[in-house]
């Protein structure tokens, strides 16, 4: 998913410096990072609330299946299913958050593709 953060009026007034009393550059480059800071939290944020939406859907359809079983065996078969499915989710999921992190503190958030 390739998104283009749009600016707001908190990253204009972090971007002009207003109200920092730093020199030029220093403030600048704190403005920067913050709104770098800013953008990969909220990038972050989109990325969770996915994850966790898409998760909580195959937990249900996990539980469904496991009412509808007849046999301890066959819950055994699903549960051990589900862990593995769980664990590859969450294993996913942490290397994109990471990506998103490692893209942001190297100045690339907005290149994402």
């Amino acid at each position: 998913m390739t998104t283009t953060p749009k600016p707001s009026g908190m990253s204009e007034t972090l971007r002009s410096g207003i109200g920092i009393a730093l020199p030029d550059d220093s403030g600048r480059a704190l403005a920067n990072a913050s709104e770098a800071w800013f953008s990969a939290a909220t990038e972050c944020q989109r990325e969770m609330i996915g994850f966790v939406s898409i998760r909580l859907e195959k937990d249900a359809e996990t539980t469904r299946e496991m009412m509808g079983c007849k046999n301890l065996t066959d819950v055994a078969a699903i549960q051990s299913r589900w862990i593995q499915e769980t664990l590859r989710d969450y294993n996913s999921e942490i290397s994109k958050l990471m990506t998103i992190c490692t893209k942001s503190a190297n100045g690339g958030l907005g290149s994402r593709e």
